[in-house]
């Protein structure tokens, strides 16, 4: 659907991404690493069109090409199917780049999550535990 599509929107000269990539989650898709803003975004974000050239259509015109070909532009991924493992790498990047929790309860929760995860991790794939052999926790 369109809601799945990464293309810019544009208001006069004001544009706006519509990132749907870094949301695929919430509707139950399997969450990819998201791309990068493009660098024109920030060029354009926040003007209002009171200053300067009215002639929007040529000035954004990149843009406009981007949007009129929108459907070229749909991110596809599969639903998501139970939760993403602690190594997935769309979580390994997110944990390097956001704060993960707003509350003190959510990362309470969080944190006992991820260490039941990081045991399940050790005892699957028969690490060790500094010297010792973890195989005793399963």
């Amino acid at each position: 659907g369109q809601w799945c599509t990464r293309v810019p929107l544009i208001c006069f000269g004001t544009v706006e991404w519509h990132l749907s990539d870094r949301c695929l989650h919430q509707f139950g898709r399997e969450q990819c690493i998201q791309l990068e803003v493009p660098d024109s975004q920030r060029a354009f974000h926040g003007r209002d069109g009171r200053h300067g050239t009215r002639d929007w259509p040529t000035k954004l015109k990149e843009f406009i090409a981007i949007w009129e070909n929108r459907q070229l532009q749909d991110i596809v991924t599969p639903n998501q199917v139970g939760r993403m493992g602690y190594h997935d790498p769309y979580l390994d990047r997110y944990r390097q780049t956001s704060v993960r929790y707003m509350t003190p309860e959510g990362a309470a929760d969080g944190a006992l999550a991820d260490g039941i995860e990081r045991i399940k991790d050790m005892t699957t794939r028969r690490t060790e535990l500094g010297n010792e052999d973890v195989s005793f926790i399963r």
